[in-house]
């Protein structure tokens, strides 16, 4: 069998080819991983005996409850960072009225230094300078614009409680980002606005 010298150089150039793109595979192989970071969650543990606010004393002004001599419900629950714990400086916790599905404005209610951190906010406090819309109009307020009335809470509204980070290097971690809508203005969205990433605590009659 004859080969020319064509088919010699064709053979050639197919070897170096092949032997190229094995020193290519080899050096790629050498470029470093992408970096990942993985996210310290916090899944709040809420006490099973402070739950939720009991409508029937969330709801009456605050002269009503002076003169029964009623207690204002508390709601409780404790964050704890799962991992990255040391690198967190802050947790700033957040407030939002939710009624149905349509959350309002977010507040900040505080922020925490030290883990596990306990919360106990009672139903007057957490409702406080909270809107079911937007806060220029007046008539969203959640709480009663005096003494004599009642709160604006229904049965099945909610008090949101969301997260957001502040790492020790400067760093934020947004977690829920703030809806832009007219509608919703300033309102927190997306997952951690959900259980078990947030905290709820839905106004209902207690047994």
């Amino acid at each position: 069998m004859k080969i020319t010298m064509n088919s010699y150089l064709t053979r050639f150039f197919l070897l170096l080819t092949v032997a190229g793109s094995l020193v290519a595979c080899r050096e790629d192989s050498k470029l470093p991983a992408p970096t990942t970071e993985s996210i310290p969650l916090i899944i709040p543990e809420i006490n099973p005996q402070k739950s939720f606010f009991d409508s029937r004393f969330s709801r009456p002004s605050n002269k009503m409850v002076a003169d029964s001599g009623w207690t204002r419900p508390v709601f409780e629950f404790v964050v704890n960072p799962s991992q990255g714990y040391s690198e967190i400086q802050t947790v700033e916790v957040y407030k939002s009225i939710r009624r149905k599905d349509v959350l309002g404005p977010r507040v900040k209610a505080f922020d925490l230094t030290t883990f596990p951190a306990t919360v106990s906010i009672n139903s007057q406090n957490a409702s406080r300078d909270l809107f079911f819309a937007n806060p220029m109009n007046n008539t969203t307020a959640v709480l009663g614009p005096n003494d004599t009335s009642p709160n604006r809470t229904l049965n099945g509204d909610a008090i949101v409680f969301t997260f957001e980070y502040v790492m020790k290097d400067g760093r934020r971690i947004t977690l829920t980002p703030l809806s832009t809508s007219t509608s919703s203005a300033g309102a927190p969205t997306g997952t951690f606005i959900n259980p078990p990433y947030a905290a709820i605590a839905e106004f209902r009659p207690g047994i």
